[in-house]
């Protein structure tokens, strides 16, 4: 898998927020989705990836989506 830097600023953190039973309440899958993002973007970048747990994550990505969504509707 190919690494898209178009855009990207490189050494900056990204958090991503994660939602669920799955990620909150089994260990292992957390330790299978760092190995995951290991495996994808190598060690070094991996690193500046924080997933954090969240509640109603759903909701939360809804309105920032729909947020991002207008920004650039406005645009055309």
């Amino acid at each position: 898998m190919e690494k898209d830097s178009e855009g990207l600023i490189f050494g900056q953190r990204t958090v991503v927020a994660m939602n669920g039973d799955l990620y909150k309440n089994y260990l292992q899958y957390r330790m299978y989705m760092k190995e995951a993002m290991v495996e994808l973007l190598g060690r070094k970048d991996s690193e500046n990836i924080i997933i954090e747990l969240t509640k109603d994550g759903s909701g939360s990505g809804a309105a920032l989506l729909a947020a991002a969504n207008s920004k650039y509707a406005a645009q055309f």
